[in-house]
């Protein structure tokens, strides 16, 4: 069992001295706080203290000047004093021997380091009490000349401590250095998976400076463009592309084949430089088709979206690949809301202008490589890949947010609604495109109800 020692701490701070307290208490010591050194003085006075540990720097009386106050007292010179600081400097260690301090804590310490040192100076109390006076010695140091009076003891104690304190600030240093070490190894291995990603990514990646020059390009860039990937210069300047911008350029492969290219710029550090990071992926089978789509004019009038035909004959491709990846889709049925309404109120012009804001709402909403289409009258449909960061409610609730911006803009004679479905296509359940569009209309119409039942209106 420890001794039943009254402690006595000296500390400015409300946060180190409750740690403080907290540790000696739970030892089973009897702990008293004070502010600072003459708050401290005028405690001792009241009750001698067994040990008094004190931080250096604190307004009114620091630590050093509480240490000579209490060992030029003949009543209270042999209580021990231990003082906490930094020791950041050599003249702190001549400081404590001069005012006789008994110890010192070099702060940040560990709860076992402060304990160990309060067991050490009270198994040496006795000593301290039976110790013969000595003479005092003048030293210079640093420039400056010191009048040192302690006793050998309290010197033995005090480099002790120090010593002590140089172990412990070693050990710090080498666990610094090792986990110096472990994270140079995680940056390097970072590093390396890094560059692997680039160099096995399918799409071409081009990194470049501001004024266009190339300062890397992985494998797919250079198997795509061949040395012409370090001329990408003349195409950024003819086209220029911002960070966060994506473009469609034409560009001329290694064996001159001409091929459309979508164009991802992003801000990147490279070698401690600002640079743009562009991602190429060739989409030139995805204009084909878009062209042929636009030939075959799937795509409805008003709107500007694809018609019914067209999002049929898109989504079964995209619904067979899936079957072949794996990939999970997204299908979105929508209807807009009061469509009677606004015709019969407005007129069938500002209903036709509903149409067109419900599909710049969509597309808006959806990104470009969705598919998007007006299915007929006030309905509409959507399908993508589904982001596995996004669940299909996040993409319902991204459209309302868009529409009540719009509504809050107050431009229209009408206030724009709409209800809608999201179901998810698995590609393991074989689903066929009308299945889903079933399940994310049925869905759609529960929604549809639900807001119409909340309003007090028939859904239409």
């Amino acid at each position: 069992m420890p001794l039943k020692l009254d402690i006595l701490i000296v500390e400015d701070s409300k946060t180190q001295a409750m740690r403080l307290r907290h540790i000696l208490e739970r030892e089973g010591y009897e702990v008293r706080a004070a502010v600072n050194g003459l708050d401290a003085l005028a405690m001792i006075r009241q009750t001698k203290p067994t040990i008094v540990i004190s931080d250096v720097m604190m307004p009114e009386m620091g630590g050093y000047e509480l240490c000579e106050a209490i060992k030029t007292d003949p009543e209270f010179k042999d209580i021990p004093v231990i003082l906490v600081t930094t020791l950041s400097d050599p003249t702190d260690v001549i400081e404590a021997l001069k005012v006789g301090a008994d110890n010192f804590l070099t702060k940040p310490y560990e709860d076992e380091v402060l304990v160990s040192r309060i067991r050490y100076t009270s198994a040496n109390l006795e000593l301290r009490k039976n110790q013969t006076a000595e003479m005092g010695v003048e030293v210079y140091f640093a420039g400056q000349k010191y009048f040192l009076n302690s006793s050998r003891i309290q010197m033995i104690d005090l480099l002790l401590s120090t010593y002590e304190s140089a172990i412990q600030k070693n050990k710090e240093l080498f666990d610094a250095i090792r986990q110096l070490k472990e994270a140079l190894a995680s940056i390097k291995a970072l590093e390396a998976n890094y560059l692997r990603l680039l160099e096995t990514n399918q799409d071409a990646i081009v990194v470049l400076d501001q004024d266009h020059t190339v300062h890397y390009a992985n494998k797919a860039a250079q198997i795509m463009f061949g040395p012409r990937i370090y001329s990408l210069k003349e195409y950024a300047n003819r086209v220029p592309i911002l960070p966060g911008e994506t473009r469609e350029l034409e560009m001329e492969t290694t064996d001159g084949k001409l091929i459309n290219v979508d164009a991802r710029v992003s801000e990147t550090d490279w070698d401690g430089r600002r640079m743009s990071l562009a991602i190429l992926r060739d989409v030139t089978e995805a204009v084909r088709m878009r062209r042929e789509l636009q030939q075959l004019s799937l795509t409805d009038e008003l709107s500007g979206l694809y018609n019914r035909r067209g999002f049929t004959l898109l989504a079964e491709r995209e619904i067979l690949r899936a079957e072949r990846t794996g990939a999970r889709l997204f299908v979105l049925f929508a209807d807009l809301d009061g469509m009677k309404h606004i015709n019969d109120t407005h007129g069938h012009e500002v209903g036709d202008l509903a149409i067109v804001d419900t599909a710049g709402m969509l597309r808006l909403s959806f990104r470009n490589s969705d598919i998007i289409a007006r299915m007929g009258g006030d309905e509409f449909a959507v399908l993508g890949a589904l982001n596995p960061d996004a669940g299909p409610g996040e993409l319902q609730c991204r459209l309302e947010e868009n529409v009540e911006c719009f509504n809050a803009l107050g431009s229209r004679k009408y206030q724009l609604s709409i209800s809608a479905g999201v179901e998810v296509y698995d590609p393991e359940k074989k689903e066929s495109l009308d299945e889903v569009l079933k399940r994310a209309d049925s869905t759609m119409y529960e929604n549809k109800r639900a807001r119409a039942a909340a309003r007090g209106f028939c859904p239409n």
